[in-house]
Formats: structure tokens, sequence, C-alpha cells
């Protein structure tokens, strides 16, 4: 196990971090069930921004385990998704936000961006979780791999709705979004879901 095997992503807008309460409570879940202690950090007081960082979008990484962190600040560069590719990956665990990721790295595609898919259900990508629209209502899928903060966010918003979402499900829905710390809710970002390879 390597020295910080978990980590956070945080999004630092103009020097303040975001839906940092939600970011909070996931550390705090992390270090209780992989170390079975009680979180000693507060995040509000760890993450001072550099100067350099205080304009625009910059992203913030804290490796931890439960008595020490390593912290990383860096321009955000954004990436836009234009297709997806379904990817069948049953025994992918990633309950808790690994440093680790090299199951990831098992995954190839030929588009954009990957759907795992596992036991026939629709999870999460590579980077973040889903949404899909339909009939005006975005939903995610239940079967996520990981609770992101945003969509914990969206979740508290009563913006989305969890269900069950099977790949033969696909094609009933309109659009497509993906969803993390970095990349929060924007109807613009959303693509058809017909740049879905199945």
């Amino acid at each position: 196990m390597s020295q910080f095997p978990v980590f956070e992503t945080i999004a630092i807008l103009d020097g303040i971090p975001q839906n940092l309460a939600f970011h909070q409570v996931r550390m705090d879940n992390a270090i209780e069930k992989l170390f079975k202690q009680t979180s000693v950090f507060n995040l509000a007081e760890i993450i001072q921004v550099p100067e350099r960082y205080q304009n625009g979008l910059v992203r913030c990484r804290i490796d931890y385990n439960q008595q020490d962190y390593h912290i990383i600040f860096s321009i955000y560069q954004k990436r836009e998704i234009k297709s997806y590719q379904t990817v069948y990956f049953d025994t992918l665990d990633y309950i808790f936000k690994y440093s680790n990721r090299e199951n990831f790295d098992l995954i190839k595609i030929e588009k954009d961006e990957a759907i795992i898919i596992q036991n026939g259900k629709v999870t999460d990508c590579r980077v973040g979780n889903l949404l899909f629209l339909k009939n005006n209502i975005w939903y995610s899928p239940k079967d996520y791999l990981l609770k992101g903060t945003q969509l914990s966010y969206l979740l508290s918003q009563n913006k989305i709705k969890l269900v069950e979402i099977k790949i033969e499900d696909l094609h009933q829905y309109e659009k497509i979004m993906m969803i993390n710390a970095m990349n929060p809710f924007d109807e613009s970002r959303a693509i058809s879901t017909q740049h879905i390879t199945l």
C-alpha cells in the first residue's frame, strides 16, 4: 500500500474551494472505514491557496492517510468529451477514492470516455459520475462505483434522481453528461446518447 492510499480532488474557483463540506464528509468516512480512526483533518484549515492560484479554475489534490497528507495545486485544463464507449468490468472496486488507479488503466477504448458496465448495469465513467437526461429530468445510476461530491451536491439539491440503468436502457435517454469535482453540472457539456458506442 502506498504512503497515501486515498486522495481528494477539490476545485478551487478564484481562490475559493468548492463543495468543501462534501469533500470533508467523504474524507472523514474513508479514514473511519479504511483506518478505523477518526479524521484529524479540517480541509478548511489545511487548504491554503497560494497567491499564484488565486484566479481561475485550479485543481487541488490532497493525497492522505490517517495522520498525514500531501497537497498539490495545478491549473486545470478542461477536457471535452464528445463520445462514449461501454466497457464491461464486473470486478472493478472503487468504493473509496484510491490513489492506485491501475485498474482504470486497464480500460482500453477507442472513444473519448468509457461507460463502465457491471453485471449489466451502468455505473460510472473513468473520471466521474454520469448523468442521463430523459423527459427533462436528469438521472444518475444508483449503481455508481464512487459517490462523487458533485453527485452528492446535486442529490442534496434534488436536481437529479438515482435510478437503476441497465445497458439496454441507454437508448431511452436523450443526453449524457459526466460530472466530477472539476466539472459541475452544466447542460452545455451534455451530448446526445447517439454518441455512445455499445
